[in-house]
């Protein structure tokens, strides 16, 4: 592909607004409210994260994110793990109550390990504990669990949980707005890098990558994701059904930006 097949400027930033927004209460279902153990899990995972110095999870205000989190208490220091799968909260009315209790039991196991953590809990005022060791057996000790510490409290700046990247916030890469793979870029990357690139003629973006580790003299970008409508969108489906990668060279405008602070 020509480092030239993408015409027009590009920049940095871009505001994204799709439709009209339709809010609906599904049958059967009432419209979401913060529970009562989500409230107490949120207030859990706050005092926690003030406790980290430094914090890794970016400024305050932290959001508390449904992505089956479990906090540990080593005697000294908190620390997150990750169950092998998240509970959305949106996503619990498609739960089988004995998948999520084999995510309770695999929590408890680990936690089990790390013995202060349940007695640091209790100190911090965290009221539901118990539900670690309650086996979940329908729909409300699933809801209860989802929104538990050990389900809910995955700590993510509030961009980085709901925002957009647009102006004044080029990396507010939202987990809610983007895939999961692309929103942790900004969490690991060099501050110099630019993942984020919109093409203004269409406000869409792309997502790259570099090829190669710095250092390493190769200035080309693995074009990740595209949003629809951008100019590379089909050459990058297309790579994919054949097996391989987009890539982009130096001279190309988005491996431009995404190099451009450096």
């Amino acid at each position: 592909m020509p480092d030239n097949a993408v015409t027009g400027s590009v920049s940095i930033v871009h505001q994204v607004t799709v439709g009209m927004t339709l809010k609906q209460n599904v049958a059967g279902h009432s419209a979401r409210t913060s529970s009562r153990e989500f409230v107490r899990a949120r207030a859990a995972v706050q005092k926690i994260v003030a406790t980290l110095d430094p914090n890794p999870y970016g400024p305050v205000p932290i959001e508390a994110h449904h992505a089956g989190s479990i906090w540990l208490y080593d005697g000294t220091h908190w620390r997150l793990v990750l169950n092998w799968a998240g509970i959305e909260w949106a996503a619990q009315f498609c739960a089988d109550p004995a998948k999520v209790d084999a995510l309770r039991q695999n929590a408890a196991a680990i936690t089990a390990a790390f013995p202060e953590t349940i007695p640091e809990l209790t100190r911090l005022g965290y009221a539901d504990v118990d539900l670690l060791t309650t086996p979940v057996t329908d729909n409300a000790g699933t809801a209860k669990y989802v929104d538990s510490i050990w389900n809910s409290c995955v700590p993510i700046p509030k961009p980085g949980h709901t925002g957009r990247v647009k102006s004044g916030a080029p990396l507010a890469a939202g987990v809610h707005n983007y895939p999961e793979a692309m929103c942790a870029i900004p969490r690991f990357m060099h501050d110099d890098f630019v993942p984020f690139v919109v093409d203004t003629a269409t406000g869409t973006a792309a997502v790259v990558a570099p090829v190669a580790g710095r250092g390493e003299g190769d200035a080309r970008v693995r074009v990740l994701f595209t949003e629809r409508g951008h100019p590379l969108a089909a050459m990058k489906a297309k790579a994919r059904r054949e097996g391989g990668a987009l890539v982009l060279g130096p001279d190309n405008p988005i491996t431009e930006v995404a190099f451009s602070k450096q």
